[in-house]
This record gives structure tokens, sequence and C-alpha cells, in this order.
């Protein structure tokens, strides 16, 4: 039988078996039997296996975007990804290299300059570290040390996940403060320390990761600790190192320490200005905090016993010993810099490492006029405890360019000229001038040279020996002679409040307290607040500048190793007082200089104004400027709190201690030195700004009396320095010796400014020659005096050589 025959037999065996058992099939299932013909019993399965998406249990297949958006499909996509970055992490790490040590290795000490750039004023470096072997470093301080900084450091593999994790949270809880603490080991910290830098980038990070994990795997523990406790920061200026940090904070070698001392430099290390407790009782609570935490990681790590723990108390630490570059009066100027820099967002570690080039402006022939000035005309009998303060400031500029502090800063660190806070005494008249004369109340305006009581002012207010000088005096007579009752007058007349504005304004700053009291109180105007001589000089600077103020500085700029500049300050003064305002107050205080108690000041040469001032006796001023500088001398005695609260009365034999002597002397040696080649410049005119207040008086009959003879002076010469009457002896006065609160010799004086009606008049109303008085008075004369002449002169003219008129705020 051929292939074709079996075939077709088979086929036919097949169908006879189907149709026989299909019968029994159904009956047996109670099926209905199809009307369909099959095809043999594999026809069924075939045909269920083909229902299409309308099949009751047939599932559609997904098409389209619909295939790559599945559970299963971002499963794939996430292992991908893990895979990918793992592959990453694995090629960054494999090629990120131990790097050779930075610049820290090898620190470059930052160089401080004098203003021009070249010549050296001083150093800032950091290179005070001895390298010690971890065998002579107690077991007490590295377990302090690890318990401080990183409790896994044994057993983790140089980074820690979970101290990571921490630290993020608390930057966020911070609201980006690291205050709360930071993630990296001991490991990652001594990385970032020896190998790389202090930047805080993402690319650093990872670097200072990789790195660690590979010291890790390289370095035995104890040589990682070893290696940070030898290069970590300690604070005070450049104190690097475990073994340096112990002689400076406890004066012994590392391995003598006793746990509690272990404990303690643990805890400063984290951050040395913050935990010092020598610098300050902020500091020493924060300190004692951080000890406790360090004792308390000990015993969590089972490294100290909790009876030892308990008995442990913060030990005593030494008080850091300045260096030698601080040595002298120099080093005020180098300590300045320092804070400076510190105050603009450099840290110290930056300042010690860096290797910084600092440009500052001080001005090495005007410092050593300061110095040279200060050494000769300085008061040295009877002169125990007498501080001196001295800062010269360039006008419309801010800038510093000398400054006496003191006579060594390492034996005295108490900055007279920056940190002595004093009551001011007479040197802050001039603001109450310009903010009477932005008011519209010009320097002609008169108030009361007698004592002045008034119930806002309780007690009374005195001139200096209880002196009179009458009822109306001119604004310029009152500020040469510096009465405090003609000032205190003028500010109840504009109000305290507008002084302060004028002295704020310029420069001058009081502790907010103070301030709030200040703007109450009409003797703000004799200088019972605190000021500080910089900041005094930086006002009167704006004076100088035509009203223009610029705050004070001493660094000018600072460059980094790469040339990059990363700090420079542009000076942009603002103008706070009109040009013409300040004209007529420097008009009243170049009369202090030529007619009044700082007559000193002549000896300079060129046109200068300036201020005397007391405080009582216990502080003495003289504040003064030409156009191109400015510049404040106080004396006093006592530092910090105490500072200007100790008489100076009987110091070089005077009685009375005024800022008229030594502070005037001091400030004319000082200015002739510094201005040695500077060109003359004159002052501007005055601007006779404003309108006259309490205009002249009534015009008196003058009593007959011996020619030459007024209420006010001897032989009609109202001050210590005019004729015996003669034509033009007073200070403004017309023909006949006529003073300003006087009569003119020659004939009837119709005002306190010396203006003869039937004199000569040679004397303006400021006594400095000009106009005719006119006719007739303004005014019809009253029937009697309004004030009885004394029959016979006192006893000194109005003022004395170097008086203040006083009551608090004297000359």
């Amino acid at each position: 039988m051929t292939n074709q025959g079996r075939r077709r037999a088979g086929d036919r065996a097949r169908t006879a078996a189907s149709k026989n058992a299909a019968p029994r099939t159904a009956a047996s299932a109670g099926a209905v039997p199809s009307a369909t013909p099959e095809r043999g019993g594999g026809g069924r399965r075939y045909a269920a296996g083909r229902s299409g998406k309308n099949g009751k249990n047939g599932k559609g297949r997904r098409k389209g975007w619909r295939r790559f958006v599945s559970l299963k499909a971002f499963g794939l996509y996430a292992l991908g990804m893990m895979l990918l970055g793992v592959a990453g992490i694995s090629i960054a790490y494999a090629m990120t290299d131990i790097p050779e040590a930075n610049a820290f290795a090898r620190s470059e000490a930052t160089i401080v300059y004098w203003n021009d750039g070249e010549t050296e004023l001083g150093r800032f470096s950091a290179e005070n570290r001895e390298t010690v072997d971890i065998s002579d470093i107690p077991q007490a301080c590295q377990d302090s040390v690890v318990a401080a900084e990183d409790r896994s450091f044994y057993e983790n593999n140089g980074f820690d996940p979970v101290g990571m994790l921490r630290a993020g949270i608390g930057y966020i809880q911070n609201n980006g403060s690291t205050a709360a603490g930071g993630g990296s080991t001991i490991t990652q910290q001594y990385v970032k320390n020896y190998y790389l830098t202090q930047d805080q980038t993402l690319t650093r990070k990872v670097q200072e990761l990789f790195i660690s994990v590979k010291i890790d795997q390289q370095l035995d523990k104890d040589d990682i600790l070893a290696s940070y406790l030898n290069t970590i920061w300690f604070g005070r200026g450049g104190v690097y190192g475990i073994q340096t940090a112990s002689r400076s904070y406890f004066g012994v070698p590392v391995s003598d320490l006793d746990t509690a001392q272990c404990a303690a430099l643990a805890g400063i290390l984290r951050s040395p200005t913050r935990y010092d407790p020598t610098l300050g009782p902020e500091n020493a609570e924060r300190f004692q905090q951080r000890f406790q935490y360090v004792v308390d990681g000990m015993v969590d790590i089972g490294r100290l016993d909790a009876a030892t723990a308990e008995t442990l108390v913060p030990p005593q630490v030494v008080p850091e010993q300045s260096a030698n570059r601080y040595g002298g009066p120099n080093g005020y100027l180098l300590w300045q810099v320092r804070e400076e820099l510190i105050a603009n967002g450099f840290t110290e570690e930056e300042i010690d490492t860096g290797g910084l080039r600092v440009v500052t402006t001080f001005d090495p022939k005007a410092q050593t006029a300061a110095l040279q000035a200060v050494e000769a005309e300085r008061p040295k009998e009877h002169a125990d405890g007498v501080r001196v303060g001295l800062a010269a400031v360039t006008p419309g500029d801010g800038a510093v360019v000398a400054m006496y502090g003191g006579p060594d800063y390492i034996e005295q660190p108490f900055n007279d000229a920056i940190d002595a806070s004093v009551q001011g005494g007479s040197t802050v008249k001039p603001f109450t001038l310009a903010a009477a004369l932005e008011q519209g109340i010009s320097l002609e305006s008169r108030y009361s040279g007698n004592t002045l009581t008034d119930p806002i002012l309780g007690p009374p207010v005195h001139n200096q020996d209880d002196q009179e000088y009458g009822e109306a005096i001119d604004l310029v007579t009152a500020t040469e002679q510096s009465m405090n009752t003609a000032f205190v007058d003028l500010a109840m007349n504009i109000g305290p409040d507008s002084v302060v504005d004028a002295q704020l304004a310029s420069g001058l700053s009081y502790a907010a307290d103070e301030e709030t009291q200040l703007r109450q109180d009409p003797r703000v105007t004799i200088g019972i607040g605190h000021v500080r001589p910089i900041d005094m000089a930086e006002a009167y600077a704006t004076l100088a500048a035509g009203g223009r103020h610029a705050d004070w500085y001493t660094v000018r700029s600072v460059t980094e190793p790469g040339g990059n500049v990363p700090y420079r300050v542009e000076p942009a003064p603002e103008s706070v007082l009109d040009p013409g305002v300040v004209a007529d107050t420097t008009f009243a205080l170049s009369q202090v200089v030529q007619n009044g108690s700082g007559r000193e000041a002549q000896n300079l040469g060129r046109p200068a104004a300036g201020k005397t001032g007391t405080h009582e006796d216990l502080t003495a001023w003289f504040s003064g400027y030409v156009p191109q500088l400015s510049a404040s001398v106080v004396i006093f005695r006592g530092e910090g709190e105490t500072a200007g609260t100790v008489s100076l009365d009987g110091v070089d034999g005077m009685d009375t201690f005024t800022g008229g002597a030594f502070p005037a002397r001091i400030w004319t040696a000082f200015m002739t030195g510094a201005l040695e080649g500077m060109e003359v410049e004159e002052f501007p005119d005055p601007a006779e700004i404003g309108e006259a207040v309490n205009p002249s008086p009534t015009p008196t009959p003058t009593p007959t009396e011996t020619p030459g003879e007024d209420e006010n002076g001897d032989n009609g010469n109202g001050n210590d320095n005019g004729d015996d009457g003669g034509n033009g002896g007073g200070n403004d006065g017309g023909n006949g010796g006529g003073d300003d609160s006087g009569d003119g010799g020659g004939g009837d004086g119709s005002d306190d400014s010396g203006n003869g009606n039937n004199g000569n008049g040679n004397g303006n109303e400021w006594g400095d020659g000009g106009e005719q008085p006119p006719e007739e008075p303004t005014e019809t004369p009253s029937e009697t005096p309004t004030e009885e002449p004394s029959e016979t002169p006192t006893d000194d003219p109005p003022g004395g050589d170097w008086g203040d008129a006083g009551g608090g705020g004297g000359r």
C-alpha cells in the first residue's frame, strides 16, 4: 500500500471513531450538538484559542505608547538607571586619585600693606604646628575626639550615610546653617583639610567622599586619626594640631593632658571662635555645654565609665598669648584690619593660611605723625592711667589714615581710638548748629548766655565756672566761647530729636537705649552721650567734605594668590547736610580757632576749623579739620566700662583739664606732620543761611562809666585775647575795643556782636568786617535797660585760656 493510501485509510478510521464516540460524549456532558461541522477532536480547541478580543475570556494586546508605561516597563527602566548610576559611580571612583597635599601643607602667610600697596605693615601666618606620633597622644584625647566628631569612626568606611542624612535634615531645619553640626567623618575632615580645599561645592564633596573611602582602605585607623589631629585647626590665629593646641590652651605638651583637658580640646576644635571660653561669657557657657556633650559621648561609645564621667569638670583654660606681630602701637592697626576682614566675610582660617594680599588705608607718614605727636605732647606729670585716643579720616572717602589706640597692643589690647566710648562734651555742638541751620535759623540768632532754668531740664544748666554772658548771645560767639546755656536753649528751640538726627547722619552713633534717652534731652547738645574717637573723626570729616558722609574703614582691597580680588572698597559718599549749612557751620568753627577756645590750632599755619570739649572733669577733646583731613583726639582715664569715669583734674598740675590744652596740642602736632607737603586749601565762604531768631536786643541807654569798661570784661575787652581798649581790640568789635557781648568801646553797642552804632562800625554782625550798622535801631528803645550793667568788671573775661563753658559739656 502506498503512503497516500495509508493516509486515507487512517483518516477513514479516525472519522468512524469520532462518529461513534460523539453521541456518548455529548450525552454524558449534556451538551447541545454544534450546528457547525467539526474537523476532528482538535478543531474545538483551535477554535477556542482563536477567539478574538470579543471573546468572553480573551485579553486584548496593548498597542502604541501604552506598551511602554506598564509596571513592568517602569521596573526595567529603574533597574537600568540603577545600573547606569552604579557604573558611573564606579568609573568616577576608579578615576579619582589621591592628590598631593594641598596648599595648607604649604600654607602661605597673608601680607598686610600700607596704603601704597607695596610697603609691608605686617603679616598673618598659620604655620604654628608641631606634628606628633599617635603614641604621644593620650588615649583619652583620641577617645574624646572620636566622641566629639565621629562616634562611628572605627566602624565606618570613611563616610557615614546616616550622619550625612542627619546633617542634611539639620541644614534644612536651620535655614542653611551648619550650627547643628556637619555630617563629615573624621576621615572626610582630614581629606578636606589635607588634600582638598574649603570650597562648599558638589564637586569637592564628591571628591572628598571618594578619596575618603580610598584613604580608609589604604591607611590604618590610628594613622588616619593621628594625621587628623596633627592638621586640624584649633583657632587662636594660627594654632594647628593637637600638640600646639595643648601648649596654647593648657601650657603643657599633649602627652601631659588629663582626661578633662582632652575632652575640653575635643570640644573646642569644632569651632574655636565659639567655644574658646576665654573669649567671653557667651563662649564660656557654650564651652561648658560642649564639654559635657563630649564626656557623655565617651560614655556612650564605651570609652569612659559613668562613675569617672561624673567627677569630670571643665578645666581652666589659659588665655591666648598674643604674638609679637601685634606688639607696639601699630599692633592696633593690624588687629583692626583682622577684625574688618572677619566682618566682611573672611574666615580666620583664610586670613591665616590663604596667602591674601591686603592693602589698608593707613598712611605711613600720617601714622608716624600720630605716634610722634602723642609722644611729644601728651601729659607726663601726674598722669598715671591717662589714656590718649587719636583717629584721622579722609573727608568724602572714610579711609582711616592714622590711628593711635595705645602704646602697645599686647600690653593693652583695649584700643583707645575704637573701643573707648566716652562722653563727647562740647565737641558735638557743631551738629546742633547744623540742625538749626537746616531749619532756617541763622548764625545771627541769639540765645541765652546765662544760667538756664526750665522744668524740662531738671537741674539748671550752667556755663563753665558759672559764668554769665548775657541773655542774647549770637551763635558764633556762643560757639567761640563754648557756652552751654546758649546751645541748650537752642536745642530746646529746635528739639533734641533733630540734634540727634544731625549727629547720626554725620557719623556719630549711640547705643540704642542711650539714643532713645538723648532724643528727649536738650542736654544732648553739650555731649552727655557716649561716642568713640573714630566716629567723631568720621562725623567731622562729613563737615570737611561739605556735608557728604562716608563710613570709616581700614581695608581698601584684598587680593587672592591667583590674582582674584574678592573685596574692594569703592567709596560712595552720601550727601546728608546742605553745603550751605556746612559752610556756615565751618565758619563758626573757624572762629573757635581764631578767637575762642581752640587758639592752639592756629599754630597749624593753615585754615582750620575745630571744637574743644570736656565732660565735667572726666574727658577732654579736640576735634577739627582742614579740607583734606579730619582728626579727633581724646584724653581720659580708665578702660572698658570705666573709660571716662575717673577725674583728670590735677594731671600735669592743671586744676582744670580742658580740651584746649593737651588735646589741641596733640591735634595740631599731628596735623602738622600729616599735612606736610600738602597744598594749603581754603574753606568755602559762609553762605549766611537762614533768618535771625531773637535778633538784636533792644538798645539800652549806656550808663556813664570809665571809658572802655563793659559788663563782661575788663577795659572793654570781652575776651582774654583783646587789647585794653583801642581800635578793634575786641573779638568782633567796632572802634573802641567792643566785644561780642558788650558795648562798643568808642560808642554805644547796639548788639552783642560789637557793632557800635556810634563807633566806627568796622565789624559786621559776625565780627569779621562788613556792612555798616543801620542808622536807626530796628526796634524802639525801651525806657529802661533790659539788664543793668556791672559797675565793676568781672574778675575774668568770658572764657579762660583753655576753659570750656562747663556744666557737663564744657570746652
